[in-house]
């Protein structure tokens, strides 16, 4: 006896395959589901990951202009200073100036005054390695102190780190070495005899430039223009320029002179179809 949806296979009762729910999912599946990766997660992740290493880069770039920045204006200000003290070299000599050094301070504190780069306490006094004698070196060099704002940059190369300039102009003012300073100039001639004076020689008057008539090379044919014109003239062959080039030659219709003028025989003149 079989009941509604049911039938008989042989002897045996066969029941009807029910189908599956979407609820009813098997185990293994529902744990892989929960297994698997949200790409949004992976993003998160991502992000955090390389955030850290483009934000140090981005300091290191901040910190390695700074101190680029730093380290130019300490040069201008250096090469002011070397400028002055080869101006003023007796500023420094015995018994020395104290207004040209205070000048001297004036001008690297006002040129440095905005890197952020700390001056020393007492700013050294420029050099003269051969003396203060017209075209000896006037050295300047400073190091100042510059502090980074990376905190892992300051703690590889360590903060504050030293940056230096220097510079060397040379000396324009004071005595020429190996020359006696003031002192009176030799008289010429013997001493108590009476002085010759020299005569001076009369200028020579110029040599006049030759003069050449320029000839008419119109509806002239290149070819001829040199040897039958030109030359006859009293020009130089070379001095008559055709544009554009010959070969091959055409019918000169422009001449940049303009014909029977009285010109130096040195003359350029140019040519032209």
């Amino acid at each position: 006896m079989a009941f509604r949806g049911e039938r008989f296979q042989g002897t045996d009762l066969v029941r009807p395959q029910r189908a599956a729910r979407p609820h009813e999912a098997p185990l293994a599946g529902r744990i892989r589901r929960g297994l698997r990766l949200d790409p949004r997660g992976q993003s998160v992740v991502e992000f955090a990951i390389s955030a850290p290493v483009v934000l140090l880069m981005v300091l290191f770039g901040i910190d390695f202009g700074r101190v680029f920045l730093g380290w130019v204006t300490l040069n201008n200000a250096v090469r002011e200073a070397a400028n002055f003290a080869a101006i003023n070299p007796t500023g420094w000599t015995s018994p020395g100036n104290p207004a040209v050094q205070a000048e001297f301070r004036r001008l690297i504190t006002t040129e440095a005054a905005n890197i952020n780069c700390t001056l020393p306490g007492t700013l050294p006094d420029p050099t003269f390695p051969n003396g203060a004698e017209i075209g000896s070196p006037a050295v300047v060099a400073i190091t100042c102190q510059f502090s980074l704002i990376t905190p892992l940059i300051s703690a590889i190369l360590g903060s504050p780190i030293d940056v230096s300039a220097s510079s060397s102009f040379p000396v324009r003012s004071g005595s020429i070495a190996g020359t006696p300073a003031g002192g009176v100039l030799p008289t010429i001639g013997a001493s108590g005899g009476p002085t010759s004076t020299a005569t001076p020689a009369p200028p020579a008057s110029p040599t006049p430039e030759p003069m050449c008539t320029v000839p008419n090379l119109k509806n002239k044919d290149s070819s001829v223009a040199v040897g039958s014109y030109w030359v006859p003239a009293g020009f130089t062959a070379g001095n008559l320029i055709f544009s554009p080039l010959v070969p091959p030659h055409y019918t000169i219709k422009k001449q940049s002179i303009t014909f029977n003028s009285s010109v130096p025989c040195t003359s350029t003149m140019t040519v032209q179809p």
